[in-house]
């Protein structure tokens, strides 16, 4: 079993992504990618050091590290350690002065793999828009969960109204977009069947779950969509191209290429409202790449 990530922050701030790695006995591993959504309150009401998205990702992750268990669904686990995390919260902070936008939420997608001898049982729990990718030896590519985030092309059309109304300028765009960002965040986070991991959904998570087998020649990818950047917001690779590549060199690569493309691209954040995210991602297989170093922590 060979486990390898990377996870770089954009700019000074701290790094909202997470990777996490759960090793159990008889061939039992749970991978574990996360992306917490960049605030659009004010001010931190949770950490003000780390900053509230950070802080979310970071303590959920402990929580679940502390409950997860082979016999226990990726669902329930999620559902115990989410509990935990609502009875440590509500001891230390008072929510009634917090507004709902500001709650974090994240994305969160979990690959259980269960070893065999001929390969590999997988399961997999995904909440929001991390990527997920096989591919075969001879570098057929199958996208696990191709899923599509709606909110995004809202907000790219409200980006290019704003646009055909000369407003360019990244401040006063985030400023325009403002409070309808804060309704979709309230919203997320009381909705009774949300799409994300928040603090306080008011029914059950409606998480999308795949299980598939795996021979011992193929890999899995996963990342978030500031890694995927590479493919959808800059064009660098296709979505094939870009997993076969992750195959056959070290991810550290990769995440040089993607921010050296937007160092030297200064427009290049241009439909978003962050030019540039925090990336991540993480790569499981049977084998390491020649003279790469191994990391499951």
């Amino acid at each position: 079993m060979k486990i390898v990530h990377v996870s770089d922050a954009a700019g000074a701030k701290n790094n909202e992504d997470l990777v996490t790695v759960y090793l159990h006995n008889a061939g039992i591993v749970d991978i574990l990618i996360f992306d917490g959504a960049s605030s659009v309150s004010e001010k931190n009401y949770f950490d003000t050091v780390a900053g509230d998205a950070a802080w979310f990702v970071a303590t959920f992750a402990a929580l679940l590290k502390e409950v997860v268990a082979p016999g226990l669904s990726q669902h329930d686990s999620i559902k115990l350690a989410l509990a935990r995390f609502q009875r440590d919260v509500q001891a230390r902070l008072d929510l009634a002065h917090i507004p709902a936008y500001a709650y974090p939420i994240a994305a969160v997608t979990w690959a259980r793999i269960i070893e065999g001898d001929a390969g590999a049982a997988v399961q997999i729990y995904a909440l929001g828009d991390c990527k997920v990718f096989v591919s075969s030896a001879a570098g057929d590519v199958r996208d696990i969960d191709p899923y599509e985030n709606a909110q995004e092309d809202i907000l790219k059309a409200a980006i290019a109204q704003l646009k055909a109304q000369g407003i360019e300028d990244k401040a006063e765009v985030f400023a325009a977009l403002l409070p309808m960002l804060r309704d979709r965040r309230a919203f997320q986070n009381l909705h009774e069947a949300p799409g994300i991991l928040c603090m306080y959904p008011q029914g059950e998570f409606k998480a999308r779950q795949y299980a598939f087998d795996m021979d011992r020649q193929s890999q899995l990818l996963a990342m978030t969509d500031g890694f995927y950047r590479l493919v959808d917001a800059y064009g660098l690779y296709s979505m094939e191209g870009l997993v076969r590549r992750c195959g056959e060199t070290a991810l550290d690569t990769l995440l040089q290429e993607l921010r050296q493309f937007e160092q030297d691209n200064l427009m290049s954040g241009a439909q978003s409202v962050k030019k540039s995210d925090d990336a991540s991602a993480v790569r499981y297989a049977r084998r390491a790449l020649q003279g790469e170093s191994i990391d499951v922590a």
